[in-house]
């Protein structure tokens, strides 16, 4: 993302979180972060005016990060009446006005102008569509929003100040379709274009008129109202921009990305994916990307279930806190007395969720065929962002996690030994844990949910490598608080060796710097027969242990 301004830059980075500064060859600083929610790893630089800084810093940067996307956020002048301060307009045409020839007979325009693929045109449209994109703008909100023009406009490098100007007839003449003017865009998107991998867009608030008035406008605080206008509405093209390669993500100390992705693996359905702002009934829900299952839709004969990590939208200013949304949606008819009511078990839930102390009930609701319940996800006090899941803490290549990662998740999967046991207490199962199962909050980690606690159990349920032997095909044993066991198991199996329990591969033997107690605990928890397995209490207790005997093993270079 690059800006040309600081007030320009300061409204971007006030999206962003992670923060480290890259120093590129030349000089150029940049902060890399995220965007929370979005799997984007962003690099952020301020060029200063005019196209030619634009543009060697833009083509300096794409090198640099082998960046898939380049935005260029900021402001500009509007060009036309009908253009109001706080708009934005995302540029359809990028005009270059200087480009012609003077002769007797006067000036005759040779026109330079780009324009953004196709794909990205078809994205822009759609946001323009779609859910309100003034809810991402920070802190308060404009009373009326402001409106999204996608429409040219003309870039050079003159700062214009009146309408009655050579420069401004000429644009006129010769590019009347251009609604707005700046000083960057030319030499952001001629960067671009000699990289033909590289999606562009320029995105700009309006904060003046291009009249002798812009200084009185600009001290009023304009461009800080054009800045975040045009940022805001970049973080909702983020949204539904989708990477075209993946990128191998480097460790934090190497390189980042200008907008790159980090490895896809979120599946992000097409009914919620394409409208990131749900409304239900009457509450407003912003969701967020997320690895593994965090947005997802699934169907399972007539019945549609979707789920997401989403804020929820507060009524009036200020930040928001976040949920775990789920939905169930019955496509058929209804079920008769003695059959599986979808919709009422997630209802059960909720009222398992209070009985039990479990996550917060932010909202239940019922209409016609779809239930849907949110819960309570807790956040990051520091940066205001919704907390990671166990997923961030284990290895994503066949290597044991590091030390400190490990006792991390032992001590805290020790705490969600202790929800089970007491789900189990009161007749409950989960079945259904993985690593996005699990949220990473202090002091004690969290379930998300209480998974299949009140759907029948049935063979086949929980598909995927966490999924125990009793609930796979064609077993006779019924799935339980022993499957809940066995899944912890399959957890910390993988936190020890990188790899997800085989039956076929030899059993983890331990090293010098695992616990004998913990290798014994996993292994007790994987055995094959539930009713061998040690309960979620007996578990809890070993696992205890041996996070205290990991908190005691000095580094390797101590030893």
């Amino acid at each position: 993302m690059l800006t040309a301004l600081q007030v320009e830059y300061e409204a971007v980075h006030r999206h962003m979180v992670d923060h480290r500064t890259v120093e590129l060859p030349e000089g150029t600083l940049l902060d890399v972060g995220r965007i929370p929610g979005l799997n984007w790893e962003v690099a952020l630089a301020e060029t200063g005016p005019t196209n030619t800084r634009a543009a060697l810093v833009t083509q300096s940067a794409i090198g640099h990060f082998d960046a898939e996307a380049v935005l260029f956020v900021g402001v500009a002048g509007a060009l036309k009446d009908d253009i109001r301060l706080g708009d934005v307009v995302v540029a359809s045409k990028v005009h270059s006005y200087h480009g012609g020839r003077e002769s007797l007979d006067g000036f005759s325009a040779r026109p330079d102008t780009w324009s953004p693929e196709y794909a990205v045109d078809q994205l822009v449209r759609s946001a323009c569509r779609n859910e309100p994109w003034a809810l991402l703008l920070p802190g308060p909100r404009p009373a009326t929003p402001p409106k999204v023009h996608f429409a040219p406009i003309a870039s050079g490098d003159v700062l214009l100040g009146n309408r009655d100007s050579e420069t401004a007839r000429r644009i006129r003449r010769h590019y009347n379709d251009a609604v707005a003017i700046d000083m960057e865009s030319h030499g952001v998107t001629q960067a671009t274009r000699m990289n033909r991998a590289v999606r562009a867009l320029t995105i700009r608030g309006i904060s003046d008129f291009a009249d002798p008035d812009k200084s009185a406008r600009d001290a009023a605080g304009s461009q800080e109202t054009a800045s975040r206008h045009a940022a805001a509405f970049a973080m909702r093209v983020l949204r539904d921009l989708r990477p075209q390669r993946q990128v191998v993500q480097e460790p934090r100390s190497a390189p980042a990305v200008v907008v790159v992705s980090a490895p896809d693996r979120s599946t992000r359905s097409a009914a919620w994916g394409s409208r990131p702002v749900l409304d239900v009934a009457g509450q407003q829900y912003l969701l967020y990307e997320g690895p593994g299952d965090l947005v997802h839709e699934s169907r399972d004969g007539d019945v549609l279930r979707r789920q997401a990590v989403a804020r929820v939208v507060p009524d009036g200013a200020g930040r928001g806190a976040y949920a775990w949304l789920r939905q169930v949606e019955r496509t058929g008819p209804p079920p008769g007395p003695d059959q599986f009511d979808p919709l009422a078990a997630l209802e059960r839930e909720a009222e398992l969720c209070r009985r039990l102390h479990g996550p917060g009930v932010v909202q239940l609701t019922r209409s016609g065929k779809t239930a849907t319940l949110a819960l309570a996800w807790p956040d990051d006090p520091k940066f205001g962002s919704p907390l990671g899941t166990v997923h961030e803490l284990l290895p994503e290549s066949p290597t044991p996690t590091d030390p400190h990662h490990l006792w991390s998740l032992v001590k805290g999967l020790a705490d969600i030994a202790q929800s089970l046991e007491r789900l189990s207490g009161a007749g409950y199962s989960h079945r259904a844990l993985r690593p996005t199962a699990v949220v990473m909050h202090r002091p004690r980690m969290v379930l998300r949910d209480f998974g299949l606690a009140t759907v029948p159990p049935r063979r086949g349920e929980n598909a995927g490598p966490y999924q125990a032997p009793e609930q796979r095909h064609g077993s006779r044993i019924r799935p339980g608080p022993a499957t809940d066991v066995y899944q912890l198991g399959a957890l910390l199996h993988r936190a020890l060796t990188g790899r997800i329990p085989d039956p076929g591969l030899p059993a983890y033997r331990g090293s010098d710097s695992v616990p004998d107690s913990l290798v014994h605990a996993v292994a007790s928890a994987l055995r094959e027969d539930p009713a061998t397995r040690p309960g979620a209490g007996e578990l809890r207790l070993d696992l205890i242990t041996a996070a205290l005997e990991l908190a005691s093993v000095p580094p390797p270079s101590q030893r």
